[in-house]
């Protein structure tokens, strides 16, 4: 038999947080406790918020890290943010996150909603 090869440091670094499972992320604990999970699905369909499913395909990280860190005042300025509000007749609260704990979340969700 032919032996196979230990896979390299790097490349176990670059494996994707969903091979270790996406309930064990920091993010995931995060969506549930910050109770994001009461307006939103992944992959459900719309609630009182919209489906994250997709969610990085529709926006970039930048407008996302603005919109959950100040949606009162983006519901104001930004035309997508109007467009939600709108749309599910709702303004999403301010959640109050660390800047860690929004790196944390945003990586569960680049993962969890592909």
């Amino acid at each position: 038999k032919e032996a196979v090869p230990a896979a390299s440091p790097a490349a176990e670094a670059a494996a994707p947080p969903a091979a270790a499972g996406l309930a064990d992320m920091p993010g995931a604990k995060l969506f549930k406790t910050k109770t994001c999970y009461t307006c939103h699905s992944i992959g459900k369909g719309k609630m009182t918020g919209p489906d994250l499913k997709g969610l990085f395909a529709r926006r970039d990280e930048a407008w996302l890290r603005k919109y959950i860190l100040d949606p009162v005042t983006m519901t104001k300025e930004d035309p997508v943010a109007i467009q939600l509000k709108a749309e599910y007749k709702t303004q999403m609260p301010k959640v109050p996150l660390t800047n860690e704990e929004l790196g944390q979340l945003l990586a569960y969700l680049k993962e969890a909603t592909k």
